[in-house]
């Protein structure tokens, strides 16, 4: 990766999938964890059962995109 491309994410080395590559991909599934932890706690105790998976669904929507806007896709070889 050159600097200037500002992917976060990349191919993992070993394996199949993806991993953050750059201190902004780490933050961003950070705060995707905190946000899915934050609000399992208030909508648990609000007991709004729907509302929670709701905002799971958005959040992860969210993240999918960010992803997918700032994923390196050139093949390692």
């Amino acid at each position: 990766m050159t600097k200037g491309q500002g992917y976060w994410f990349g191919r993992k080395r070993f394996g199949w999938g993806i991993s953050p590559t750059s201190w902004e991909g780490w933050a961003s599934i950070a705060v995707y964890c905190a946000l899915m932890i934050s609000t399992t706690r208030m909508d648990f105790l609000a007991g709004h059962r729907v509302w929670d998976v709701a905002t799971k669904v958005l959040l992860t929507v969210v993240l999918l995109v960010i992803v997918l806007a700032k994923f390196d896709s050139s093949k390692r070889t």
